[in-house]
């Protein structure tokens, strides 16, 4: 089954590693939205727009799987596109609460302003029942985003929202947007806690629900903003540690 993946920019590749890590993954296609990133800064109207408009160039391109890899885009789009592509396969992802929620009974939750909002996150988090803290990590996305693999920025401000709890209250912390995943060692290191993210929930989905995935194990980038294209060829061949090759050059359909 042809397989896509997108994101606002970055993130979604450390979404990618994993699938080729853990699953049969052959070919992928990855579509980084770089023109409109970060989406937890857009207003929802705008961003159901914008993704519906990546999936229907995706599914263009021949994707037959399309994963979502962004927990806003998740939370805003994800029913509404399952209406709209019903003969696509869609993967949300989803922070980790429910295997965190097992490890400590006090949750700090990493997410965007607009996932926090969203009433299917909000119910997601409230089952759980534990004790949650949800620091502003507006900015959090976009220091990635902007300086990666460069982290000084993002981890220093990752250091000023998790301080402001004391240690103790702390508990499990839980990566609600998948540019965060590149802090997760840091996080571990400098605060000695656990930290959970959605990519092997969004693994075990594909492995369950697509067929193997297509060719050669490499990675087809696509870039709404052509002219940032050649960093992310840089960043999805350190990332994902497979060949890279550009859409153009390489066309999805084509073996």
């Amino acid at each position: 089954m042809k397989t896509a993946v997108t994101d606002s920019g970055i993130g979604g590749l450390f979404v990618v590693e994993k699938l080729l890590k853990r699953t049969r993954a052959g070919k992928i296609l990855y579509l980084a939205d770089n023109a409109h990133s970060p989406y937890g800064d857009l207003p929802e109207p705008v961003l159901r727009r914008i993704v519906k408009r990546n999936c229907e160039k995706l599914v263009a391109m021949g994707a037959e799987a399309i994963v979502l890899a962004c927990n806003t885009a998740t939370a805003v789009c994800i029913d509404g596109l399952r209406a709209d592509f019903p003969d696509t396969v869609f993967v949300g992802t989803e922070p980790a609460v429910k295997p965190a929620a097992r490890e400590s009974d006090i949750l700090t939750v990493m997410a965007t302003p607009l996932t926090l909002k969203q009433p299917r996150f909000r119910v997601l988090l409230e089952k759980t029942g534990a004790k949650l803290n949800l620091p502003d990590c507006e900015a959090l996305a976009y220091l990635i985003e902007k300086h990666y693999p460069e982290l000084r920025e993002a981890e220093e401000e990752t250091e000023r929202l998790l301080a402001a709890y004391p240690r103790e209250k702390l508990g499990a912390v839980v990566l609600g947007c998948t540019h965060y995943a590149c802090l997760s060692k840091f996080i571990e290191s400098r605060f000695s806690c656990k930290v959970f993210d959605g990519a092997g929930g969004v693994s075990a989905t594909v492995m369950r629900r697509c067929a193997p995935l297509d060719g050669d194990r490499s990675v087809v980038i696509e870039a709404t903003d052509p002219s940032d294209l050649s960093r992310y060829l840089e960043l999805a061949s350190a990332i994902c540690k497979v060949p890279v090759y550009p859409a153009d050059d390489c066309p999805y359909m084509r073996r």
